[in-house]
């Protein structure tokens, strides 16, 4: 029974993280807001509720589309008019009347070209004060965790890996040195160093990248090391020196594929600390910078709607941020209980 419940639990982290990558490979396929970063203002449709639709007359812009529009956004979208519902909407020549069913006041849209016909858009999660779709910054800030996720933790492994191995492989003074310098950055914690980090490199998507995979690797290289001086120890090892195998070889082609359950479960625990680390960089205004969405930004910018009736708006990219992380942490545990079990 124990170890059904394990499966249950790490499927369920599978299922989880599965489906916010396909969010977010979907990306503005899935938005209503197809503008690059999903940045589109309108100060009139801001702080909409759940579910709000409004009615709108999309405009051109002669603009060249990239190759992928679709997927990095589309620059061509031109401004959105909005309509108010109470309107009579009317089409002369090449511009459109608004003639109000209330006043009988009418006022005409000077715009040259228009794309089609009324549209409406509804707000499934409601809008900000900027009046940006919440649900479409949702979506494309899915992109900015699993990517600084990603790239994050795989500089923390080959930093961690190379650390780990040199120190454990060679011993001696090279071993003493690598070992203090990771006994220096292990005593500091995790986030006041990506915090000092940030502080040094500046704002930025790259930076944020770098100062997470720069306070992850610590733990990598711990393990690494550990099991390298016990791997160092083994016949296999000591043959391929006599043979006269060069370290490197030895390395990577005989210590580190030992070590692949190992690493394979710090991959997962990194990437979840990754993804953590980045949203508490955002919350702390040390994240990627605005307008590009961020889950850990999104919750900062809300966070005084908490004691209002929009409390949603921090609400919910902060439940993102805990299934992912909570995916990752799922998959870690299931990931470890199987190679334990495989190394019995």
């Amino acid at each position: 029974m124990p170890n059904q419940k394990k499966n249950r639990l790490f499927l369920t982290g599978i299922f989880i993280s599965l489906s916010f990558t396909v969010i977010g490979i979907l990306g503005y396929y899935i938005t209503n807001d197809k503008t690059p970063n999903a940045n589109l203002i309108k100060p009139e449709w801001a702080s909409l509720k759940p579910g709000s639709k409004v009615l709108f007359f999309q405009a051109k812009r002669e603009v060249s589309r990239s190759l992928f529009y679709g997927f990095w956004g589309d620059e061509s979208l031109g401004e959105q008019y909005s309509v108010d519902p109470s309107f009579n909407v009317v089409k002369v020549g090449s511009n459109w009347k608004f003639r109000s069913l209330k006043t009988g006041l009418v006022e005409e849209l000077h715009v040259n070209e228009v794309d089609g016909n009324i549209q409406e858009k509804t707000f499934w999660l409601g809008s900000d004060i900027f009046g940006r779709d919440v649900l479409s910054r949702l979506i494309i800030g899915t992109r900015i965790s699993l990517s600084i996720g990603l790239l994050s933790m795989i500089l923390s492994l080959i930093i961690g890996i190379t650390i780990g191995l040199c120190a454990g492989y060679f011993g001696g003074w090279i071993d003493k040195v690598l070992s203090w310098l990771i006994t220096v950055f292990w005593s500091v914690p995790t986030l006041l160093l990506a915090l000092g980090l940030s502080v040094f490199l500046g704002k930025g998507y790259f930076q944020v990248l770098i100062a997470t995979g720069l306070s992850t690797w610590v733990e990598v290289a711990r393990v690494v090391r550990g099991q390298t001086k016990e791997l160092s120890k083994r016949e296999f090892i000591l043959s391929s020196k006599i043979t006269g195998f060069s370290s490197f070889h030895i390395m990577f082609k005989h210590i580190l594929p030992n070590l692949t359950g190992t690493l394979t479960v710090l991959a997962t625990t990194n990437f979840a600390s990754a993804i953590l680390l980045e949203a508490g960089l955002g919350f702390l205004g040390l994240g990627v910078e605005p307008p590009i969405p961020s889950w850990g930004t999104m919750v900062k910018e809300n966070l005084g709607y908490l004691v209002l009736d929009q409390a949603y708006l921090a609400i919910i990219p902060g439940v993102a941020i805990m299934m992912l992380v909570m995916s990752f942490n799922l998959l870690t545990m299931g990931l470890r209980d199987y190679f334990s079990e495989d190394s019995v």
